[in-house]
């Protein structure tokens, strides 16, 4: 076996094969796999990605499109960036225009169609009518669209008017992912979603009466009091409907959520646990199965030929996405982006004629080939066999042929041909499953950079192998105020894997760069050592956190001799 696969203990990515739905892995990936690279922030980030853009796309493409406001948060959400104001929101659509419109003559956006347009938030059903007409009337202008362009606008059933609807439809959406999460109206209000089961059974009437879109809910399993019955009513109930589609998602608890401050508090009780919510994912496999729809991949089933699922399928794939409006994500040639997430700096920005660009992260070396696999395990099979051939006949199979037996050995996946078909179980860890095989074939790849510590996916034990380094917090914090807010801002939304990950892949000449001589090992040790909430005090006020914990450490001593 490839010695790098050696060196990172083969057993810690086999499963447990006692009961693997519930117990395959001792923790659960709670975050979309793909592979990492190295990252560029803010003037760094907003040059690459011009370079970029003088290179036309060649293959299926999407959009992505940005709303970040909400007239109320949801306890769960970690996507929360702006209260609604009609006039901010207003303005913001003029903008968003100004944004689109601003690279159209680029050759990365107007040379090859866009496959599929998302808008994300964020709540995108905020926007009145006439912003709505304003924005759809700008991507159909300046966007090659494809013929059969599927343009899909997410939202909530909350304030989602009759007006809206009709100005949707008129710009040419025809899909709306609508997220109802639950027709239970004491676990939603629970979370502070505002209407109730009867609201929003009478808006979904009248949005499916139009009979001009297709028309998708999203269901969430977990939630604090959500038992198994409430969750059976909400799948029959969503059933019942004349949808299109359905998508089942676990309930992450977030530790820097508003949830997981009120299940902290007694103010909720603690959500389901894995073991519940493995359940909750299985019984929705049973039943929507039982009822005869469609499953276009692990998470998302369809009812009529209306629902193709566009967006969400070529997302988790290597396609380009380009990306409009604060806060918004894309990927264009294996480089991932984001933009500025404050209102202010992504206004300004963008009147210096820039796309605002926050954030970058430059392709690892085989990203298209990793992407293959992250999406494919997603659907639910995977035939590396296919994909070798595609990438120059590497031998995938061989290499992961180990892997791919204990997990086939313990119940998560089922050989046939060359293919291998995820069981219920596995497709319940699929995310899980989908990272540990890419860790464990990128280090044998042609061209694979030098392994260095275990891709554990940033576990403690894997930061204490590194041992500890000789940098204080102090000079930590002197660093970490070096970065734009903003950036820091980003930051405090990740999940600490990702986090981890993120710093993993920065060369230590960027470190050296900010004159700090802060070593990249030395900032993992002190992550690991600092509590979720400390972390995200770090991020927020690098320096006067720091003098808060010298202060703890010596009380009554001056801050600069604490």
């Amino acid at each position: 076996m490839n010695e790098a696969v050696k060196s990172r203990a083969p057993e810690a990515f086999f499963a447990n094969a006692e009961d693997p739905l519930h117990n395959a892995f001792k923790a659960k990936a709670a975050i979309h796999s793909g592979p990492g690279g190295m990252p560029l922030l803010g003037e760094d980030a907003r040059k690459r990605l011009l370079e970029l853009s003088e290179t036309p796309r060649t293959a299926k493409s999407l959009a992505y499109i940005h709303v970040p406001f909400c007239e109320t948060r949801c306890l769960y959400c970690m996507f929360y960036q702006n209260p609604y104001k009609e006039e901010a929101v207003h303005e913001y659509a003029k903008k968003l225009v100004r944004e689109i419109e601003m690279w159209s003559d680029k050759a990365s956006q107007k040379a090859y169609p866009v496959h599929a347009v998302y808008f994300g938030g964020g709540t995108p059903t905020a926007f009145a009518p006439d912003d709505l007409r304003l924005v759809l009337g700008a991507l159909k202008k300046y966007l090659p669209l494809a013929n059969d362009c599927e343009i899909t606008l997410e939202g909530r059933i909350h304030n989602f008017s009759d007006a809206k609807m009709e100005a949707a439809l008129e710009g040419g959406v025809n899909r709306f992912s609508l997220g109802v999460q639950t027709f239970n109206s004491k676990v939603r209000q629970s979370v502070q979603r505002v209407d109730d089961r009867e609201t929003i059974l009478k808006r979904l009437d009248k949005l499916c009466s139009y009979d001009d879109s297709a028309v998708v809910l999203d269901l969430i399993y977990g939630f604090p009091g959500q038992t198994m019955e409430i969750w059976e009513d909400d799948l029959k109930t969503a059933a019942s409907l004349p949808l299109d589609g359905i998508d089942c998602y676990q309930l992450n608890v977030f530790e820097k959520s508003p949830l997981a401050r009120y299940i902290a508090n007694g103010k909720l009780p603690a959500a389901a646990g894995q073991a519940q919510k493995a359940d909750m994912f299985a019984r929705s496999v049973e039943y929507l199965t039982d009822q005869n729809w469609r499953r276009l991949s692990n998470n998302h089933w369809a009812n009529s030929t209306r629902e193709r699922n566009i967006y969400n399928a070529l997302g988790k794939s290597a396609c380009d996405c380009l990306a409009f409006g604060c806060g918004a994500g894309g990927r264009l040639f294996g480089n991932a982006f984001m933009m500025e997430r404050k209102l202010a700096d992504y206004y300004a920005i963008l009147e210096k004629g820039e796309k605002p660009a926050a954030f970058l992260m430059a392709p690892k070396p085989n990203w298209h080939l990793l992407r293959t696999i992250s999406a494919d395990m997603e659907s639910g099979s995977i035939s590396l066999a296919k994909i070798s051939r595609a990438f120059g006949n590497v031998d995938l199979e061989g290499m992961a042929a180990p892997l791919l037996k204990q997990w086939a050995e313990a119940g998560l996946l089922v050989k046939k041909g060359e293919w291998y078909y995820q069981t219920v179980a596995g497709q319940y860890w699929h995310v899980t499953l989908a990272q540990l095989l890419m860790n464990w074939l990128e280090p044998m790849l042609p061209g694979a950079e030098p392994v260095g510590m275990p891709m554990d996916m940033g576990s403690p034990d894997a930061m204490k192998q590194m041992g500890k380094g000789p940098v204080t917090l102090e000079s930590l914090a002197a660093m970490i105020s070096r970065i734009p807010s903003s950036i820091r801002d980003m930051a405090r939304m990740m999940p600490r894997p990702m986090l981890i990950s993120a710093l993993k892949d920065m060369p230590q000449e960027k470190l050296d760069h900010m004159g700090t001589g802060v070593k990249r090992e030395d900032v993992l040790c002190i992550l690991e050592d600092l509590k979720p909430e400390e972390v995200d005090a770090l991020l927020k006020d690098p320096m006067g956190f720091a003098k808060s914990k010298a202060q703890a450490k010596h009380p009554g001593a001056p801050a600069h001799l604490a």
